[in-house]
């Protein structure tokens, strides 16, 4: 990723030889700005290089600091992704494994998000070959899935989520939210999961500031007190993968500490 300054223009110029995951980056930003959640514009998609075997995005840069712990604009934050969640598309799973035609219409691997959370525990029992802990924990996720697998089934149509909501990603400017960058785990699922996301590695004071730009009747309580440990125990699974698939860091405390997460499940 590279910033640019051209003739007064501030740029990202982001490159990578996965066409179709960059391909499914720039167009959640796209579509999640055309929804009111504060995208970065996105200018130009395309292959690049005398091989065609890169591709690149670019957008604009978005000028701003990470929102700090506790502050106001996660109201705004909040209330930005109910908007982006107001994006309903057929299918479930991430956006990164989606499927394009020529067309450019995309398919998402999973047919319902019951599916693609069991999806997570099996891909924790593959990792068995590598950490001993991998094989209970994934039987303990299938458990904690399974005592809520109706209402989970239920989601029949998927929100647009952005994936990983974290403050480095959520820009402010002059006290007010300026951006909502890094597009890049974009996936179509519950609308909590977002939520999860941002919670289990937030303070209590900017998850409650959060929540009540997203959910300022509290109509979500009910869904939020079981959804939202289950969603996050999930999420340390999702960590746990990624650190041993792209990272090559041990997992084990991982896993360790997703377990014990998993065993206190409210049912």
């Amino acid at each position: 990723m590279y910033a640019v300054d051209a003739d007064e223009h501030r740029l990202i110029v982001k490159t990578s030889t996965l066409h179709d995951a960059l391909r499914a980056e720039a167009w959640a930003c796209a579509r999640g700005a055309d929804a009111g959640c504060p995208a970065p514009e996105i200018l130009g998609f395309g292959r690049v290089g005398p091989h065609d075997d890169t591709s690149a995005v670019l957008m604009r840069r978005v000028v701003g600091s990470p929102v700090a712990a506790g502050h106001p604009p996660f109201s705004e934050v909040g209330a930005s992704l109910r908007r982006l969640h107001d994006v309903r598309l057929p299918g479930f799973g991430w956006l990164a494994e989606a499927s394009w035609d020529p067309r450019g219409d995309f398919a998402l691997v999973h047919r319902s998000w019951l599916g693609f959370l069991k999806g997570i525990g099996g891909d924790v029992r593959r990792l068995a070959d590598r950490c001993a802990a991998a094989v209970p924990v994934a039987d303990a996720a299938e458990a904690a899935i399974g005592a809520h697998a109706d209402s989970l089934a239920a989601l029949e149509i998927g929100a647009l989520c952005h994936g990983d909501p974290k403050p480095d990603h959520l820009l402010v400017d002059a006290g007010r939210l300026a951006g909502v960058i890094d597009w890049g785990d974009a996936v179509v699922g519950d609308p909590l999961w977002d939520i999860a996301r941002f919670s289990h590695r937030a303070d209590a004071r900017s998850v409650s500031l959060l929540l009540a730009g997203y959910d300022p009747d509290g109509t979500l309580a009910d869904a939020l007190a079981w959804r939202l440990p289950l969603y996050e125990a999930l999420w340390m699974l999702v960590d746990a993968v990624i650190a041993d698939r792209l990272l090559g860091r041990p997992i084990g405390a991982l896993l360790e500490a997703a377990h014990h997460s998993l065993a206190q499940q409210p049912r």
